[in-house]
């Protein structure tokens, strides 16, 4: 029942854009220009997909042609959120949204690609179904496939076959595809930085958030984000130990702030938190800014739980240090965006399991910007970054100016990187 309501839900959403492909393909001024098939997948993905867009804007901007189509594919529901308040507020950008194919079917895909016709796709992070591939191919021979920042592993799954050297098997790849015909059409480029840097721009310009301090005890406020279900129950524990101890309650009004990765997970962790005594506040869409103000100045709630999505750029620039989550247990490793956070110069804490960021914690520990946990020593690097404030308050700026130093590099080589390809 749930899964046939969530696909009546993506065929009631992309009912909606068929109708606004069909306008964009009657107008003339679109129909000849470059157009763009951006595939993302969740709400990282999606600020990728923005970024690369915008930089494909100045591109072709400075080159004076015409402006382009872009249609941004996605596929959670989050993500969704975040694109309706997007256009909410008019910021559409002249982006058509809509959810990927479903339906692992060559009609499906045939449809899309017919209708789309796009001169480019470009793939965010991830590999695609070897069936839009083909379909993507047999409609336009000359489409440019872009895959940024996937591994050959990925490549292979649609099919893609060549002999790659040893370094690609663990490296992020951007590959072209420019015909189906196997290796002798692959050109592969190992980019010499990351695509998660594009991250580094989110709160870079943001300034520090307002400071809720007060007087009295030192108001200390640190976020859980977007923590999964395991993880989530063993933070509560922990911080119940925290809080317990006199040498910290004496000095320092403790404040958490926990945002679920899936928000069904957000009522019966705000039902635990209360049993535990931290008398919580639930935050829904509605409620979203009187909840977080009133939260913030309140000395009797200690908890607050987020059940909705789109909050990071609220929930960061008013936390003093930030847990970074599906990164603690082995059985929900992979690990979410830690650079968002440290783009905003606060403190960040990850589980040594955030495999899927594992080349860009390496780098951020040698610049002393992040602090990776297990389940042992969790508890005592957050007690030191609690009572150490000028430890809290480098490793911030550590990730802040690492934050700035990735962003420049990688804006200079993107655009060139793009500018190759398109121009």
């Amino acid at each position: 029942m749930k899964a046939f309501k969530k696909i009546k839900r993506i065929i009631s959403l992309n009912k909606d854009f068929f109708v606004k492909s069909q306008k964009y393909s009657a107008s003339s001024k679109n129909l000849n220009g470059r157009r763009f098939w951006i595939y993302a997948e969740s709400l990282g993905e999606l600020r990728l997909a923005l970024y690369i867009i915008n930089i494909i804007k100045s591109i072709l901007s400075e080159k004076k042609e015409q402006v382009p189509v872009f249609f941004v594919s996605f596929k959670t529901l989050s993500t969704d959120s975040l694109i309706q308040n997007l256009l909410k507020k008019n910021e559409n950008g002249g982006i058509l949204y809509f959810f990927h194919p479903f339906f692992g079917l060559k009609r499906v895909f045939r449809k899309y690609a017919s209708i789309i016709k796009p001169n480019y796709f470009i793939s965010v992070q991830h590999s695609v179904s070897k069936k839009l591939v083909n379909e993507l191919l047999n409609f336009n021979s000359k489409t440019k496939l872009i895959f940024a920042g996937i591994t050959a592993a990925e490549l292979k799954k649609i099919g893609v076959k060549a002999n790659l050297p040893e370094i690609y098997a663990a490296s992020s790849l951007s590959a072209i595809i420019s015909g189906y015909s196997g290796a002798d059409a692959l050109k592969i480029d190992v980019m010499p930085t990351s695509l998660k840097y594009i991250s580094c721009t989110e709160g870079v310009a943001a300034g520090q958030g307002e400071d809720y301090s007060g007087e009295g005890l030192k108001k200390i406020v640190i976020s859980f984000a977007s923590v999964h279900k395991k993880e989530a129950s063993f933070i509560l524990n922990l911080l119940r130990e925290i809080i317990l101890n006199e040498n910290i309650s004496r000095k320092f009004n403790l404040k958490f702030i926990f945002i679920p990765r899936n928000i069904k997970n957000s009522r019966p962790l705000f039902k635990k938190s209360f049993k535990m005594g931290f008398n919580p506040i639930y935050c829904n869409e509605e409620e979203e800014n009187g909840k977080l103000n009133d939260f913030l100045s309140s000395d009797k709630h200690k908890t607050l739980i987020l059940g909705k999505y789109g909050v990071m750029d609220k929930i960061y620039p008013v936390s003093d240090i930030v847990y970074v989550g599906k990164s603690l247990f082995k059985s929900e490793k992979g690990g979410h965006n830690v650079l968002e956070p440290a783009s905003y110069g606060k403190a960040i804490v990850t589980g040594s399991y955030a495999v899927n960021f594992k080349e860009i914690i390496d780098e951020m520990i040698q610049y002393h910007a992040i602090n990776s946990v297990d389940e042992i020593n969790f508890k005592g690097v957050l007690i030191n970054l609690i009572e150490d404030a000028a430890s809290r308050n480098e490793t911030g700026q550590n990730g802040l100016n690492f934050c700035i130093k990735k962003r420049d590099e990688f804006k200079t080589y993107f655009k060139n990187y793009l500018t190759e390809i398109i121009v």
